[in-house]
């Protein structure tokens, strides 16, 4: 596989994850995650905003493997993936040479 191919694939999934952190409110859950996993219920009455809108900001965040999900009986279950996050950033700013060293 090509250098190029492989920037390319890294980048759609760069582009995705950068996507995902964009929007404040995404930026809140995942530090909420961060202590302690919570289900869909819990994350909803930390904000002001409607069980549907947070539904779609915890797919977005799913889809960009930034959170786990579980199916608990009726609930669903919401864990931050750290592995994940740590994991993509490296890799995205592990491209850039002034980064490298920070990286060590």
């Amino acid at each position: 596989m090509a250098v190029l191919d492989l920037w390319t694939t890294g980048e759609r999934s760069s582009t995705r994850l950068f996507q995902a952190l964009s929007d404040g409110t995404r930026q809140q859950i995942l530090h909420l995650l961060e202590s302690e996993e919570r289900s869909v219920g819990e994350i909803v009455s930390k904000f002001s905003l409607s069980q549907p809108t947070i539904s779609r900001h915890l797919s977005l965040l799913h889809d960009a493997d930034l959170v786990t999900r579980e199916r608990r009986g009726q609930q669903v279950i919401y864990s931050l993936n750290s592995e994940t996050m740590s994991g993509s950033m490296q890799q995205f700013f592990g491209r850039f040479r002034g980064c490298q060293d920070a990286l060590k």
